[in-house]
């Protein structure tokens, strides 16, 4: 097996790994938990999330399911939710 493909299936199952991390942060979150919904980022985060409290224009407040439905996406920093480690 060459180099090239051996470095293709690792970057592989890092991005498996990673959307799996991904999704389980999304099963964790209340989908009727109050983001920050920036509108031109598509962005959402914690209400108390640093980018959150610095967001003066372009955000709302909406639930995180709906935040979902408008194409947005979690921030990275909070993870678009305040309930860290839950598992609902």
């Amino acid at each position: 097996m060459s180099h090239g493909s051996r470095g293709a299936r690792d970057a592989l199952g890092v991005c498996l790994v990673m959307c799996l991390l991904l999704t389980s942060v999304v099963i964790a979150a209340d989908p009727d938990e109050m983001v920050a919904f920036n509108t031109k980022t598509l962005k959402f985060h914690c209400l108390s999330c640093q980018w959150a409290v610095k967001c003066t224009q372009n955000c709302v407040t909406i639930p995180r399911s709906e935040a979902i439905k408008r194409g947005g996406v979690p921030c990275r920093v909070c993870g678009g939710s305040c309930k860290k480690g839950t598992s609902e």
